[in-house]
């Protein structure tokens, strides 16, 4: 792994590792970590993240803002809670459940316990959601951690905690570009049972609620700016670009019958070899990676013209939703652009041309009521 940016976090009391039995705590015994982070550059991306130390409800708590870039085409970013001596790891290879807190900005993450046993980095993880500007207490039982389906299943699909190395935060956007902003803190790791919310008592006082951030509308003028259309031919006949940013919908969850307008001036890097055709999708593990919202089957997805390179194209798309997205992420309310193409003979599957730029120097997107 490239060097990373590090943090010792010490706890020595402020963050005991405790075991909760109906209202009652005790902790086990001290843990301690360190907090450390990356991007995908060892993957040849250019993701960043930073990570902040501050305070929340009297403990420590860290901070993480960047960017998913889909240079690299599964674009991430790592934080890492690595267990700095022995009792610490012995803490959670007992564990039966861990919790933290989580500040975020609306997307989904997801924690992973890292086990030697897998080879693949298809390690055991739970995904949740977060709310923009509302704390939240997440809390997972062992038996929650699963592998995802990519991967090579080990142990019949059962976590094995001798095993366990550290815990991992990692984005899930899968590649799609945009901006993310979390926080992190009072995480613990429990021995003797799952523990309700109300038995988790905030060590310090709790923070302030901020005020009610203003409703932000659907979509909007977007600006300029370009989406690549990567090779798609190991899973089918073209290329795709999914925009994913959250400012598309701003937390809103598509449903069957809503209209939306889409207003594009835009021009390609290249010739295309066939028209453009134009959905919106949910692209989270939840949908299967791959929920049409705005067309059945075959049918219904708008389609813009083939063009030759730098050729100013101007459209016009109107969208009626025909299913239910998922959440409220980014993700899972996305627009995809597809065109086909010549792909080569072989196993995996390649373009012939290459991925395709689309340079938008118009991005309207409203919704019709």
């Amino acid at each position: 792994m490239k060097k990373a940016q590090m943090v010792s976090l010490i706890l020595c009391g402020m963050l005991l590792a405790l075991v909760f039995s109906c209202a009652s705590s005790a902790p086990v015994s001290e843990t301690s970590w360190d907090w450390l982070v990356n991007g995908d550059a060892d993957n040849g991306g250019s993701s960043t993240i930073e990570m902040t130390e501050g305070t929340e409800e009297g403990v420590p708590a860290y901070s993480f803002k960047g960017s998913i870039t889909d240079k690299y085409e599964y674009g991430f970013v790592n934080v890492k809670l690595m267990p700095t001596d022995s009792a610490t790891l012995d803490t959670l290879k007992k564990a039966k459940a861990i919790s933290f807190r989580v500040l975020g900005d609306g997307e989904p993450y997801a924690v992973k316990i890292t086990t030697s046993d897998v080879k693949d980095y298809a390690y055991f993880e739970y995904r949740f959601d977060t709310e923009e500007g509302k704390p939240l207490t997440i809390i997972v039982p062992v038996e929650h951690f699963m592998q995802p389906s990519w991967g090579k299943a080990v142990g019949n699909g059962l976590i094995n905690l001798d095993n366990a190395e550290f815990i991992e935060y990692q984005t899930t956007r899968n590649g799609s570009p945009g901006p993310y902003e979390f926080k992190l803190w009072d995480f613990r790791v429990h021995t003797a049972g799952v523990p309700k919310e109300k038995d988790i008592k905030p060590k310090g006082k709790p923070t302030a609620a901020a005020a009610p951030a203003a409703a932000k509308g659907i979509g909007g003028d977007l600006g300029a700016f370009d989406l690549v259309l990567k090779d798609n031919f190991q899973y089918g006949d073209g290329y795709q670009g999914v925009f994913a940013e959250k400012r598309l919908m701003n937390g809103h969850k598509i449903v069957p019958g809503e209209k939306y307008t889409l207003k594009i001036t835009y021009t390609t890097s290249r010739d295309l070899e066939d028209i453009i055709n134009v959905g919106l999708v949910d692209t989270t593990p939840a949908a299967s990676y791959w929920r049409a919202l705005s067309w059945v089957g075959d049918e219904g997805m708008a389609e813009l013209p083939k063009s030759t390179a730098g050729e100013k194209i101007s459209a016009t798309i109107n969208f009626t939703t025909t299913a239910q997205a998922t959440g409220v992420s980014g993700v899972a309310n996305a627009l995809v652009f597809l065109t086909k193409g010549e792909g080569k003979k072989t196993v995996a599957g390649s373009g012939v041309k290459k991925p395709v730029t689309l340079s938008f120097t118009e991005f309207v997107f409203t919704e019709d009521k």
